[in-house]
């Protein structure tokens, strides 16, 4: 008989909290949608206010762009150092090693 009285207890709690919520709930999330609505316009401010920002950066990185440099011909002496390929060659690839 406890057991049965026990578990009509329990279904009871567990139906007035089910039920119970909803109405709780619906007066709060209008509350929490208008809440959230003003959030997500806000964050959409802030992006538009970035992305105008980033735009303006672009612009002015465009017209700062360094000149491309002449290429200058170079006379270096490799002295009695080892190579490979033509010696009389137009272009000449020098490595700097360190094997130390």
């Amino acid at each position: 008989m406890t057991t049965k009285c026990f578990t009509v207890v329990c279904q009871l709690s567990l139906l007035t909290l089910l039920c119970g919520t909803p109405s709780f709930a619906q007066g709060t999330s209008s509350e929490g949608i208008n809440d959230l609505k003003e959030e997500i316009e806000a964050l959409k401010e802030g992006q538009k206010a970035i992305q105008k920002e980033l735009q303006e950066i672009k612009s002015l990185l465009r017209t700062r762009q360094a000149p491309v440099p002449t290429p200058r011909e170079f006379v270096l002496d490799l002295g009695g150092s080892p190579f490979k390929g033509d010696e009389k060659a137009k272009l000449t690839l020098v490595e700097f090693t360190d094997y130390q």
